[in-house]
């Protein structure tokens, strides 16, 4: 049975978004506890995590490098982690449940503020060499991708309207 490459767009489109609505929605907890719990049940976390593995490897690099993270994370950067989280997620749910219900300002707004949080997340990776950030970097610049694919799509059929100034 061959599936079309429209549907295959449209299947990765609304999993795409549904993935970005969902990690947002755990973006804005996490920035709710980092801002409620502050430093010691942040660092306490972290090391219950990571005690385990430390007890049965002391030199794993995991564990250990999660431990000397929690130790590290300073007032300043706390405070700016609570706003990243919690601005980078409210958008990300939003967005993402506008572009599922189709509201057509929602296709723009998204790919420029994709497009921001890529640029940041390039930058931070070229400081930090951050795995996480390169790949969550690809992940963003695929969804743009695709969104701006669907958007151009509804646009040429029809389903859409473009407000004429």
């Amino acid at each position: 049975m061959r599936v079309s490459l429209r549907k295959i767009v449209d299947r990765v489109f609304d999993v795409g978004v549904m993935l970005k609505a969902f990690f947002g929605f755990f973006e804005v907890l996490a920035g709710i506890l980092l801002a409620v719990s502050g430093k010691l049940l942040l660092n306490n976390f972290i090391i219950d995590l990571a005690q385990q593995e430390i007890a049965e490897d002391p030199n794993d690099l995991i564990a250990n490098f999660l431990v000397n993270s929690a130790h590290a994370l300073y007032y300043d950067a706390r405070v700016f982690a609570v706003a990243y989280l919690a601005i980078h997620g409210v958008i990300n749910v939003f967005l993402g449940i506008s572009l599922l219900k189709n509201k057509i300002w929602a296709y723009p707004w998204a790919i420029g503020l994709f497009e921001a949080f890529i640029i940041y997340q390039i930058y931070k990776f070229f400081l930090t060499f951050s795995w996480t950030l390169f790949f969550l970097s690809v992940f963003d610049i695929l969804l743009v991708l695709i969104i701006y694919l669907e958007w151009n799509r509804k646009k040429i059929s029809g389903k859409i309207e473009i407000p004429v100034e």
